[in-house]
C-alpha cells in the first residue's frame, strides 16, 4: 500500500468553484488519499456540496464548524489528519491529475521531506505562467531560504507543496491573521532536511476579487513573519542574509501596494509608507548588486525609494491591467 496523503481544503463561500476543486482531487492518479473538507460555516451551498461529494467517495471526510477563518479551518483538519504526508488546496483552485504523483515521486527520489511544484495563475479565462521554467532543485534549508527569497521560484503559499507529516509537529497556522502561510512555510523550511523543487506547473491558482489574496484588509502578519525569517537567517544561515533582506523588503512592498489599493489616508499607514521608503533606500544598492532582480522590480524599488509620487499612479494602472478579468 502506498503512503497516505491527507489533502486538506478549507471551504468558505466557494459554491461556484468547489465542484471543480474537489473533482480535481478525487481524480488524482495517486489514489491513496484522505480528503478532508472543512466547511468553515460557509453561508452559501458549500456545505451541501461537501456532503454530496462525501457520499460519492469514501476517502472524503467533512468537518462542519462555526466560521473561524482559514487558519482555524486548516488547524481543525491537521488535528485529525491520518496521512503520512500533508497537502493543501484552496477551495477555489484546482490541480492537474498527476500533481501528487509528481510531488511524491520527486520526494521519494531525493529522500526529501518537502516536495514543491509550480503553478499557473488564473485570471478569469486567462491562464498565465510567471515562474522560471525547466528548474529542478534539491536543497537544504539554507539553500531553500535563498530560493524562496529569490524571484521566479516558489513562494510562501502552502498549496503547491507536499509535506512529510512530522514537519507539522507542534506547528499550526496563526488564527485570525491574513498571510497565515508565511510563518508556517518559513518554519517548515527550517525544519526540513531536504527540499525538492520542480518548476513543472501543476496547480491552478485562481485570482478573484473576493479572495483573501485580493482582500483590502491590511494585516501586518506577513511583515512580522518576514522579520522573524530575517532574524532566523541572520542567526543560522548568515551567508545568505542578503536574500532574506530581499524577502523582507518585498514583503514590505506588498503591504505598501495594498495601502495604495485601499486608498486609506490613515496616518499610521502613511507612517508605514515612510518607513518602507527608508528601508528600500538603505538596501537598494546592495540588493541590485548582489542578487538577481528583474528590471521591472528594480524600477519598483527605485520609484518607491525616491519617486513615490510617480509610483502610486503607475502601480494602480499596472494592477488593473495585470488583474484584468478578475471578478
Amino acid at each position: 500500500m502506498e503512503p497516505l496523503i491527507s489533502v486538506i481544503v478549507a471551504v468558505y463561500k466557494a459554491e461556484q468553484y468547489l465542484d471543480q476543486c474537489i473533482e480535481s482531487i478525487i481524480n488524482q492518479t495517486y489514489r491513496d488519499l484522505e480528503i478532508i473538507l472543512v466547511d468553515d460555516g460557509s453561508p452559501d451551498r458549500s456545505s451541501e456540496i461537501c456532503d454530496s461529494w462525501a457520499e460519492q467517495d469514501p476517502r472524503i471526510h467533512v468537518i462542519h464548524k462555526e466560521n473561524g477563518g482559514p487558519s482555524s479551518a486548516l488547524n481543525a483538519a491537521l488535528d485529525i489528519a491520518k496521512g503520512d504526508y500533508i497537502a493543501f488546496v484552496d477551495c477555489d483552485d484546482w490541480i492537474q491529475r498527476d500533481t501528487y504523483e509528481l510531488l511524491m515521486n520527486n520526494l521519494r527520489k531525493e529522500k526529501a521531506d518537502l516536495s514543491i511544484c509550480s503553478e499557473f495563475l488564473v485570471f478569469g479565462k486567462s491562464i498565465r505562467r510567471e515562474k522560471k521554467e525547466n528548474v529542478y532543485l534539491v536543497m537544504n534549508s539554507e539553500q531553500a531560504f535563498q530560493i524562496i527569497n529569490s524571484i521566479g521560484y516558489f513562494g510562501v503559499g502552502v498549496w503547491d507543496k507536499l509535506y512529510a507529516k512530522h514537519l507539522f509537529d507542534h506547528l499550526r497556522f496563526p488564527v485570525g491573521r491574513i498571510g497565515e502561510d508565511y510563518i508556517v512555510t518559513y518554519t517548515v523550511l527550517d525544519r526540513a532536511n531536504t527540499i525538492v523543487y520542480d518548476s513543472t506547473p501543476k496547480y491552478y491558482y485562481r485570482q478573484r476579487s473576493g479572495s483573501i489574496t485580493h482582500s483590502k484588509d491590511i494585516d501586518l502578519c506577513s511583515i512580522q513573519s518576514a522579520e522573524k525569517m530575517l532574524e532566523l537567517v541572520r542567526e543560522k544561515y548568515p551567508a545568505i542574509k542578503i536574500y532574506a533582506i530581499a524577502g523582507y523588503v518585498f514583503a514590505l512592498m506588498g503591504i505598501y501596494d495594498l495601502i495604495l489599493r485601499t486608498g486609506t489616508r490613515d496616518p499610521k499607514w502613511k507612517s508605514y509608507q515612510q518607513k518602507t521608503k527608508k528601508i528600500v533606500r538603505k538596501y537598494y544598492s546592495e540588493l541590485i548588486a548582489t542578487i538577481e532582480i528583474s528590471f521591472s522590480r528594480r524600477l519598483q524599488l527605485l520609484f518607491v525609494g525616491w519617486f513615490s509620487f510617480i509610483y502610486a499612479p503607475i502601480f494602480k494602472i499596472f494592477y488593473r491591467w495585470k488583474h484584468r478579468g478578475v471578478r
